[in-house]
């Protein structure tokens, strides 16, 4: 799973590597200890001619859009990419309402007995593009975008701290998500996961102190120094 993320890098360094045409979410500001429910950026590509890649604001937590309340009675800010084509709290979005939210790095809490270890992973280098699912909730007077991120199996050299985690794209996967002429199945879910082993070939870890409130220090090393990842 994926509860708690980062994202510190400023507003026009995530539209410029996402070649993003129309900034919605100009006063976004960084973030290190982001939480569902929280306002988060996200990516779609609205297909229109001219560019067409868009990032607004979209309230992390995934409202189906016949959901009758905004806060639904289960926990929807992850998706399960094994079963997201078919529940039918996902499936419309895996159809038609694709997206990408940027991160910085995620954070993940090995368990031991009592005992939980938060740990905070991250790409060598740049920004973690989470595949992400969306939904548009409310009237046509009233409306909040609504998103929540994929998750599939850990990858061995991860799996020790948490048995799940985010599927994450490479840029040769961007466009295919996001293209709205695409008509998502879980094949396209399964194409994702397996891209995403490409990108998690490559990150870093190490634990941090707890997770209290919202600055740099959060992303600090606890104390081992920083290490690659290994097999």
């Amino acid at each position: 799973m994926c509860g708690r993320y980062a994202l510190d890098a400023p507003i026009e360094t995530v539209a410029q590597v996402f070649e993003v045409t129309h900034n919605r979410f100009p006063d976004w500001t960084p973030r290190w200890n982001i939480a569902p429910t929280s306002t988060v950026p996200l990516i779609i590509d609205t297909g229109k001619a001219g560019g067409s890649r868009s990032l607004g604001p979209a309230r992390w937590s995934l409202t189906p859009s016949w959901s009758d309340t905004l806060d639904t009675p289960y926990p929807t800010f992850n998706a399960r990419s094994e079963t997201a084509a078919e529940k039918p709290t996902f499936r419309d979005a895996v159809k038609k309402y694709r997206g990408i939210i940027p991160a910085s790095g995620y954070f993940e809490w090995h368990t031991e007995g009592r005992t939980k270890t938060p740990h905070y992973i991250y790409p060598e280098e740049g920004l973690f593009a989470f595949a992400a699912l969306y939904s548009i909730w409310g009237t046509a007077e009233n409306t909040t975008v609504t998103a929540t991120i994929l998750t599939t199996e850990a990858p061995p050299a991860l799996s020790w701290i948490h048995p799940r985690s985010p599927v994450a794209l490479p840029p040769s996967e961007w466009s295919p998500w996001l293209d709205p002429e695409t008509i998502g199945t879980s094949a396209l879910v399964q194409q994702a996961v397996e891209a995403s082993a490409t990108v998690f070939s490559s990150v870093r870890e190490h634990t941090v102190r707890p997770l209290h409130g919202d600055s740099p220090d959060l992303i600090a090393p606890a104390g081992d120094d920083q290490l690659p990842l290994e097999d």
